[in-house]
């Protein structure tokens, strides 16, 4: 008889991470990423919204596009650990990182749904009960394009993204609200 996977069926979230669960930072004028620990700070309710969500059954991911990786920009011994203290502090299953530019033309670059897929074969996640959060019409757009429910953070009330069949939410203990009573 097969060994049933004690976690198949079940359903996550997925976050997009800069902007999402921590701060952008401001780098010669534009918006850019961590690269490295100390630079790391997360949003004030990213860890009660994530607290809720796994109360609630949910299995947290993150998915996220790195691409200073690719640029030479980024250290992966200084992501690996950011990535193990956002593990730690928000308790997620895993991290899937797409380390390209957008002109390598990956599957695992948002708005693809390579990692989405990963992800589910990886921990028996049914996608088709599952959310992705982000800050940019990209993310919501990999969701949905891997069969997830998509909701945008707008930080800005009746702000919208053009995408169609999207949820929207100014925070993530409003994200986290939303989820949980479609979930």
């Amino acid at each position: 008889m097969a060994e049933l996977n004690p976690v198949a069926n079940h359903w996550g979230v997925f976050f997009d991470r800069d902007g999402t669960l921590n701060h952008h930072l401001t780098r010669a004028g534009r918006r850019g990423s961590p690269w490295c620990p100390e630079e790391l700070s997360l949003l004030p309710d990213a860890v009660p919204a994530a607290e809720a969500l796994r109360r609630a059954g949910a299995q947290l991911f993150v998915v996220t596009n790195q691409p200073d990786l690719d640029r030479g920009l980024l250290d992966p011994e200084q992501l690996d650990r950011m990535h193990a203290a956002l593990t730690a502090a928000l308790g997620l299953r895993k991290i899937y990182v797409c380390p390209h530019t957008a002109d390598r033309g990956c599957r695992c670059r948002k708005p693809a749904s390579g990692l989405f897929h990963r992800a589910a074969a990886d921990f028996g996640v049914d996608l088709g009960r599952s959310w992705v959060v982000g800050d940019r019409a990209t993310d919501a757009q990999a969701g949905i394009n891997a069969g997830l429910r998509a909701l945008l953070l707008t930080r800005v009330a009746g702000r919208r993204s053009g995408v169609p069949g999207l949820w929207y939410a100014t925070s993530l203990t409003e994200a986290a609200r939303r989820v949980i009573l479609r979930a």
